[in-house]
């Protein structure tokens, strides 16, 4: 893992080859968290620092567009950790992955953690958090329920970020990304019909700005082009 106190790439694992977009979660010495899909990576990353400042935001690497004089698309402070001893965590992040829009795709790589798809017509819940809780802790605070435990890294200033997952109910619900008038790009509907076999090979990650205080929540949804009405 180099100079990286942890480093995670994951997928969302349906059957018949259907998958989420790879992602990565890396967490620094200093203790600052990252977050990143495969296709975005070197261009877009999500982080939560451990000032409390959480961004979007392009990478260094790639740079603001000439538009923006920040890198940042927005910026929101994460909701302080409960104190050791409280029993509490603070969530920073919620991602969902519903089942029915899950795309076609090649295998992952072998580093790549594999986790299992809820049931058709269900989500995957991926949530990350900051506690002061020790990891014996975190363990046994998912004992005998329906979360599971991905990680839990101990940081720098004593707390610890943990990832875990769950699987709930879905609501499906077609989103259309029409075209607009001289672009390049096709009209594209995410739907958890497909008719003509696509696989959805067009993944779509979005979510509303957090506010303060409030935790980064995504959604992921495969989709495909469709005809142009006009």
């Amino acid at each position: 893992m180099g100079k990286n106190l942890f480093d995670l790439r994951f997928v969302i694992e349906g059957e018949y080859n259907f998958r989420s977009s790879e992602w990565r979660l890396f967490i620094t010495t200093p203790g600052d968290v990252y977050l990143t899909t495969r296709n975005m990576g070197g261009i877009h990353k999500y982080s939560f620092h451990q000032s409390g400042i959480c961004r979007s935001a392009f990478t260094k690497e790639h740079g603001a567009p000439s538009s923006m004089a920040d890198r940042a698309n927005f910026k929101w402070k994460r909701v302080q950790t409960p104190l050791v001893g409280a029993g509490g965590a603070s969530r920073v992040a919620c991602i969902a992955f519903p089942t029915d829009f899950l795309s076609r795709s090649t295998a992952p790589t072998k580093k790549t953690v594999q986790i299992t798809a809820a049931p058709p017509g269900g989500a995957t819940y991926l949530e990350m958090a900051y506690t002061f809780e020790s990891e014996a802790f975190v363990m046994s605070a998912f004992q005998g329920n329906q979360r599971r435990l991905h990680s839990c890294t101990k940081l720098i200033n004593g707390e610890s970020f943990f990832i875990s997952s769950y699987h709930s109910d879905w609501e499906n619900k077609d989103v259309n990304s029409p075209s607009r008038a001289g672009s390049v790009f096709p009209n594209l509907l995410f739907s958890a019909n497909d008719p003509l076999n696509t696989g959805r090979p067009v993944r779509l990650l979005f979510g509303p700005e957090p506010k303060d205080r409030d935790a980064l929540v995504l959604q992921e949804l495969g989709g495909y082009p469709i005809a142009n009405d006009g």
